[in-house]
């Protein structure tokens, strides 16, 4: 019977052991998944400190205790003291034990667990002191004013200094210059999503300068930076720059893009690089300088958003001529930029049976391709072929099978081109003797007149004075009867692009009218010679 009753206490004792060991596993889980970046893995040694029960109350109430990653490892009863103060008050978290005994390593296991059993269940009261929480160490700053080399004595020095994620807080700035006198600097706000500050000084005298970086009060990582200033501000009016990235139109949206700056003959000095936004923001374009050799710059950026940009390149502080460029940053396929015309176009003079043709030019639209769409009469969709003429210019060509209103869309990229749907009035296939030609009805230049000549044959209707032109701006038209049944035609286009030539008889265009003439500006054309 005693042996029995030995079974019975050893698997009592086995059973309590076991269970023992689960809770202690299962908290030590939960609290290693509230503070994953601390090495917790017991109950006496790693809280001897203080800093962990700091992390463990700001973890189950976030704010309520913000700066225990500052804390001092030595000041532990400190540490300790603070954290299980806000957790009585706030948490309602009784202190079981005290912090002496915390920070004792010879803390009891089971007396440490009691206490920190009690923060899964915890809840915040109320009217609780949280603060945001800052952490310096997220913190950057970025820019030639705190490279090792490259400011110069009398040209201003700039960096940025990124606060994003790193709570509230001030930034603070110092130059001290190799006198060890402060040197005066600027701080703004940009108040931009990044929340970045703009931070200028001007280097007064050569030898290393320290630059000092504090966010709340604490230095920033890499801070304080040595800067070494050598020589005297360059000529910036020697620099030039140039490269796609500086172009007017070209410049897309999400595609990196680029530009040289050469600063061959000088002198001293470092380029800097400012992209303002279509809304003025001058963070919104992160841009990227390298030398590529002994006097050439390279910048590099990719901007987020469309419309005009402004480039701003300094050298030596001071703008280079012609700076600031104007960039239009325009969508990878910018439908707007496409235009179609001819005579496939045109409201009316198309014949059933005719050819009806069009151009598509897609020139600075971007990626993608058109594509054409014929609706006649009854909604059937007529058979259209698009081919490609050149890099951005394409021909679509429809054969009208009936009479009436067509439609024609036409898209880019999946959007519809300005102007687009065209409506197009098909009238009944028609012969007719009447012939008209001459240069005039192809093409011709500004401040000429464009001739062509027009032949009855016999055939009735009344052709006089029933020409009309449409086109970008307004031609004044001379019609000669020649006595014959033909007439001689002139016109005067004023300025350069396509104009429609509507020959009309009986008040309606003769076939194959009207004929497409592209007019082209009068340079260097001097006929008379």
């Amino acid at each position: 019977v005693l042996n029995i009753l030995y079974v019975v206490q050893f698997i009592s004792f086995c059973t309590a052991f076991d269970k023992r060991k689960k809770r202690i596993r299962l908290l030590l889980h939960w609290i290693q998944s509230k503070v994953p970046d601390l090495p917790i893995t017991n109950f006496t040694s790693d809280w001897n400190d203080g800093k962990a029960v700091g992390a463990l109350v700001d973890a189950v109430a976030p704010g309520l205790c913000p700066d225990w990653q500052d804390w001092n490892p030595k000041d532990s009863i400190q540490n300790a003291t603070e954290a299980m103060g806000l957790a009585d008050d706030w948490l309602n978290v009784r202190q079981l034990i005290k912090p002496e005994e915390m920070v004792n390593p010879n803390i009891d296991e089971m007396s440490m667990m009691t206490y920190l059993s009690q923060y899964p269940s915890a809840k915040l009261k109320s009217g609780a002191p949280l603060r945001p929480r800052t952490n310096p160490n997220r913190v950057r700053a970025y820019g030639p004013g705190i490279e090792p080399t490259g400011p110069v004595v009398g040209a201003p020095a700039n960096f940025t200094v990124e606060t994003f994620s790193a709570g509230k807080g001030k930034v603070d700035v110092s130059v001290e210059n190799p006198k060890g006198q402060l040197e005066p600097v600027d701080v703004s706000f940009n108040k931009d999503r990044n929340l970045t500050y703009s931070v200028s000084y001007t280097p007064k005298l050569e030898g290393n300068h320290k630059v000092s970086v504090k966010f709340a009060g604490r230095e920033i990582p890499k801070s304080p930076y040595t800067v070494s200033v050598e020589g005297h501000a360059g000529d910036p009016s020697k620099v030039t720059a140039s490269g796609p990235g500086l172009q007017p139109d070209g410049v897309m949206i999400s595609r990196p893009t680029y530009f040289d700056i050469s600063t061959k003959d000088a002198g001293r000095g470092v380029p800097e690089v400012i992209i303002l936004d279509p809304s003025g923001h001058k963070n919104t374009v992160p841009v990227k300088v390298r030398p590529i050799s002994a006097d050439v710059w390279r910048c590099e950026y990719v901007s987020p958003v469309i419309g005009l940009h402004s480039v701003n390149i300094f050298f030596a502080g001071q703008p280079i001529p012609n700076s600031p460029y104007g960039v239009r940053v325009a969508p990878v396929s910018d439908a707007k930029k496409v235009r179609a015309s001819g005579r496939g176009l045109q409201p009316s003079g198309v014949r059933v049976g005719d050819v009806a043709d069009f151009k598509i030019y897609t020139e600075g639209a971007g990626e993608g391709s058109p594509e054409v769409r014929v609706i006649g009469p009854g909604g059937v969709n007529e058979p259209v072929k698009t081919r490609k003429v050149d890099g951005t210019t394409y021909e679509a060509v429809y054969h009208p099978r009936k009479e009436g209103r067509h439609v024609v869309m036409v898209t880019f990229a999946g959007q519809e081109i300005p102007r687009s749907p065209f409506e197009v009035n098909v009238s009944p296939f028609k012969q007719t003797r009447i012939r008209a030609y001459g240069p005039g009805l192809a093409g011709g230049v500004v401040g000429y007149p464009a001739l062509f000549t027009v032949e009855t044959n016999g055939e009735t209707g009344d052709l006089y004075c029933c020409f009309s032109i449409e086109g970008p701006s307004q031609a004044k038209i001379d019609c000669h009867d020649n006595g014959d049944g033909s007439a001689d035609v002139r016109y005067y286009p004023t300025a350069p692009g396509e104009y429609a030539v509507h020959i009309l008889c009986d008040n309606e265009d003769i076939p194959k009218s009207p004929y497409i003439s592209q007019i082209l500006p009068n340079t260097d054309y001097y006929p008379d010679k």
